[in-house]
């Protein structure tokens, strides 16, 4: 069992760098992508709800095949619990955010700390719900 744990810890502790590299990717992306298409004529709002779309389907592949490594199931399985989980933390993420800064009146503070409640949820729900893989024996963790 000792063996065990320090593998699923180290298993676990690459997943979030790399879920957090993911995370920077995708946040770049978004931006990049509000701007081109507002640049087309669409409206900011319109724009900005395209890019959350096309990069939410691009995290789905990268958490995929970049972030949770190992035998994958079909993807449409994991696509099923993948989307309505992005829904259901867009939602949670926005009533924190509320939450928070009603309560510090600081909304630089609010937007880091459910920023980071908001990362370490989704990097549990994603391992343990969505992306359930199995280390893989051997395998180099990078």
């Amino acid at each position: 069992m000792s063996g065990a744990s320090p593998r699923w810890l180290r298993s676990f502790a690459s997943e979030a760098v790399r879920l957090g590299l993911l995370s920077l990717a995708s946040l770049g992306l978004g931006y990049v992508l509000t701007l081109a298409l507002h640049a087309t004529g669409l409206a900011p709002e319109t724009a900005f709800g395209c890019a959350v779309v096309i990069c939410s389907i691009l995290n789905f592949f990268g958490c995929r095949h970049y972030v949770f490594r190992g035998p994958k199931p079909a993807a449409w399985r994991e696509a099923v619990k993948f989307f309505p989980a992005v829904l259901a933390f867009r939602a949670m993420e926005v009533a924190l955010f509320a939450l928070l800064n009603g309560a510090w009146d600081n909304h630089h503070l609010a937007y880091f700390a459910t920023a980071a409640v908001g990362m370490a949820s989704k990097l549990l729900v994603s391992r343990l719900f969505i992306f359930r893989r199995k280390p893989q024996e051997g395998a180099h963790e990078s």
